[in-house]
């Protein structure tokens, strides 16, 4: 059986069609690798389905998602287009916070943030990730064309996950900022933004 990467329609009845896959294994992802993620399992556990509809249905909010057969194996979302430049944004910042509804001032670029990245342990080192960020920049591209402007591109890593910094690293990222997960921690947060002609340190 072969994976198929996709993006998740935001049709009410696509959405259906979804959300409870996607529902499941945005839990499983944050029970499996808590370290990796913003948010917690127990968080999120808490959501209506309410919340994970309007994730799906947000109009500034592309999901991927790689299926094997029936079962969800990766994901990836963009957010944006956010109303800051990556040099003016955190490590820790969340990018949901800015979709406030309320209309942002107009930059000269169209800033895209990566968020949500991630594939089961199981299928890891068969290109999955790489095929997930590839259609992440692509939709990103397309819809700073659309406006006419700059395309932009940031994601956010632990500076201990090396698989993940190396494949961002190959994807075209650099690191920009990096800060403390929280006051006192030992875990380091990178910022990275999407610099495919910049030379890598």
């Amino acid at each position: 059986m072969s994976f198929e990467t996709i993006q998740l329609p935001r049709d009410d009845a696509g959405i259906r069609s979804y959300l409870e896959r996607y529902k499941a294994f945005r839990l499983l992802a944050l029970k499996t690798a808590p370290a990796m993620f913003g948010s917690t399992y127990e968080r999120e556990t808490a959501f209506m389905d309410e919340i994970w509809y309007n994730r799906l249905s947000n109009p500034q909010a592309f999901t991927f998602v790689t299926m094997l057969g029936e079962k969800v194996v990766g994901t990836l979302t963009i957010v944006g287009p956010l109303p800051f430049s990556v040099e003016e944004s955190a490590p820790l910042s969340n990018p949901w916070n800015s979709l406030d509804g309320k209309p942002p001032p107009e930059p000269s670029y169209s800033h895209w943030r990566v968020n949500g990245m991630f594939t089961l342990p199981e299928v890891r080192g068969k290109g999955i990730a790489k095929i997930l960020m590839e259609k992440g920049i692509a939709i990103g591209r397309e819809e700073a064309a659309e406006s006419g402007k700059e395309f932009v591109m940031s994601i956010v890593v632990d500076a201990d996950n090396v698989a993940a910094k190396t494949l961002y690293e190959r994807s075209g990222f650099i690191t920009i900022k990096e800060e403390p997960r929280s006051l006192g921690s030992t875990r380091t947060a990178l910022l990275m933004k999407y610099s495919p002609d910049e030379p890598k340190s």
